[in-house]
C-alpha cells in the first residue's frame, strides 16, 4: 500500500511469487502497486487450491483485477482439469476481482469506480486527480 502522502510504492518484487506459475516468463503484470497485495493473495489461494495453477494474465480490466489462469498446465490432449476444477479456480478469482472494486488501484486505499476518463479506474479521491488520463501501470520483471 503507498503511503499517502509520500512517493512510497509497494515493490513489484510482492509480485515475484507469481512468476513461478506464468505460462511464459515474459509475462508482465498490467496493475498498479495498490492492487499487488490483492494479486499476492489471489497467488496464495490458488496455491492452497491448485498448486501447479498455470497464470495467463494479471491485469486491470473494467476497473476490476482480473487474473486469468487454469487449475494446471494446458496441454493439447485437453483432459487437463475437471469442469468442478474450473468453477472453482473461477469463484476463486472473481472474489478478488470483487474485492478489487472497492480499493484505490494506485495507492490502495479504498477507492471507488471512476468513470471521468476513457478508461474506467478504481481510484480513491486523491489518485483520481493524480493519475494520468491512461491510467495503465506495468510490474516489469
Amino acid at each position: 500500500m503507498t503511503t499517502h502522502g509520500t512517493s512510497e510504492r509497494p515493490s513489484e518484487v510482492v509480485l515475484e511469487p507469481l512468476r513461478h506459475h506464468l505460462r511464459h516468463a515474459s509475462g508482465e503484470f498490467w496493475i498498479g502497486p495498490g492492487w499487488y497485495h490483492l494479486a499476492l493473495r489471489c497467488h496464495e489461494a490458488l496455491v492452497a487450491e491448485f498448486p501447479a495453477y498455470e497464470l495467463l494474465a494479471v491485469k486491470q480490466k473494467w476497473a476490476a483485477l482480473t487474473i486469468q489462469a487454469f487449475p494446471r498446465p494446458w496441454t493439447p490432449n485437453g483432459a487437463d482439469w475437471t469442469s468442478a476444477e474450473a468453477t472453482r479456480l473461477r469463484v476463486v478469482t472473481a472474489e478478488f476481482n470483487r474485492l478489487s472494486r472497492t480499493v484505490c488501484e494506485n495507492c490502495g486505499r479504498p477507492g471507488s469506480l471512476r468513470t471521468t476518463r476513457y478508461l474506467h479506474l478504481t481510484l480513491c479521491d486523491d489518485c483520481e486527480t493524480s493519475v494520468p488520463p491512461g491510467g495503465l501501470w506495468r510490474a516489469t520483471p
